[in-house]
């Protein structure tokens, strides 16, 4: 591709909601991106305005590939999305329109009219009743806080790692896992519940040094994670010289 162009801007120009029931959530839709080198897209949200790239108060939801469309759930307070697209070179357009949602009012039902007692039953217990438990949120849990990797300059990609992801809060955990450096490769890109997550190298940079990624684990009613990667290429070995016979000739 080359650069970001105007066509991503008119590409993500069609960010709209769609809200079908509490059950099924809303859904977060935008126009598909033409360009041949198209790698995916990134959704942001906010809980207050201004809510831009550059506004400083979005933060990453979760990384698509190709897919139009994410189900953003069932918020309970207004929420602020948009979307970005990026290529194969980790290039990322300009954001799309902003899409406010705010939760719909429901209306509860009426109440059915009380039914008198049986002049035989015993009399109602007029304590009250019992408040459920509170809903504890779910939240993302690794087994690890960071990755480092070694590899040598023309050799060979160095052996893969995994870590562990699972849900230390309660309810239901849903997570998107995404890397922001062309040298990694994640094995899953979402899951939910526990799931396992390996994690690549490859293609090694060609120059040695220290190289720094992260991967992020997001989850919709969670704080996000992210682990550290470290990558370090060291320099080929020196090749030794090849022992020569000289043969006198008498």
């Amino acid at each position: 591709m080359g650069g970001i162009d105007m066509n991503w801007m008119r590409a993500l120009a069609g960010l709209f909601v769609l809200w079908s029931s509490a059950a099924s959530g809303a859904m977060l839709t935008w126009t598909a991106n033409v360009e041949p080198d198209l790698a995916g897209y990134r959704v942001y949200h906010c809980s207050q305005q201004p809510c831009s790239s550059t506004s400083g108060t979005a933060s990453l939801l979760i990384a698509l590939g190709t897919e139009t469309s994410f189900n953003i759930g069932t918020p309970t307070v207004t929420q602020y999305y948009f979307v970005t697209a990026f290529d194969s070179s980790n290039n990322e357009s300009g954001s799309s329109n902003l899409i406010i949602f705010t939760p719909p009012v429901m209306v509860p039902p009426a109440a059915p009219p009380p039914v008198p007692p049986d002049p035989g039953s015993p009399p109602p217990n007029t304590s009250g009743p019992v408040p459920p438990p509170p809903v504890t949120p779910p939240a993302i849990g690794a087994s690890t806080t960071s990755l480092s990797f070694t590899a040598t300059q023309g050799g060979v990609n160095p052996a893969a790692q995994t870590f562990r992801i699972n849900n230390t809060g309660g309810g239901t955990l849903s997570w998107a896992a995404s890397d922001n450096v062309s040298w990694l490769t994640l094995s899953r890109a979402r899951g939910s519940g526990a799931g396992v997550e390996s994690v690549s190298v490859g293609p090694v940079p060609t120059a040695t040094g220290t190289y720094h990624g992260t991967i992020t684990l997001s989850a919709i009613g969670a704080p996000s994670v992210t682990v550290p990667v470290t990558l370090t290429v060291t320099s080929a070995p020196a090749s030794k010289p090849v022992a020569r016979h000289h043969h006198r000739h008498r």
